[in-house]
């Protein structure tokens, strides 16, 4: 894993707890939107993303609806 090794190596980080993965999702629900037509990659990956989040919230115990409803409302 070399965690700390890899940060001083390569000081960049990206937020946690699936912060990244909302926002990749909300920037692809909105490309979704300008589609037309029966198949939406956009859409259908944009559920994926949600998947890392909704995962997290499900391990720590919390209501997943409530908490991924509010963390989608603040997009």
């Amino acid at each position: 894993m070399s965690v700390a090794g890899n940060i001083l190596k390569n000081p960049k980080l990206v937020t946690g707890g699936g912060a990244t993965e909302l926002t990749v999702s909300a920037t692809l629900k909105q490309k979704s939107s300008a589609i037309e037509g029966l198949e939406k990659p956009y859409e259908a990956a944009a559920m994926a993303f949600e998947a890392i989040p909704r995962t997290l919230a499900h391990n720590c115990g919390v209501n997943v609806i409530r908490t991924m409803t509010a963390l989608q409302g603040k997009e």
